[in-house]
């Protein structure tokens, strides 16, 4: 029998926290110690695939971001022609 929640979870598991990603059991695992964690079984790879490319993506806008922060904030004589 599978069990449905209809309320949000929180778990606190501290800092340095790890993903892990079981692809045998299409399981995602968060722990911190490898003795207290949590398994999420049912996500498939695509969707672990999808999840990485859009961290990936949030980081490089961001990156983009702060580096045109950088180039718009400097006077124009310190700018190399």
């Amino acid at each position: 029998m599978a069990l449905n929640f209809d309320t949000t979870h929180e778990y606190h598991l501290g800092d340095g926290a790890e993903l892990y990603y079981c692809t045998d059991h299409e399981a995602l695992i968060v722990t911190r110690d490898h003795e207290d964690r949590l398994l999420i079984n049912g996500v498939n790879k695509e969707s672990m695939l999808k999840f990485a490319r859009k961290l990936v993506q949030e980081d490089l806008e961001l990156t983009l971001e702060s580096y045109e922060s950088k180039d718009a904030a400097k006077e124009p004589a310190d700018v190399e022609s």
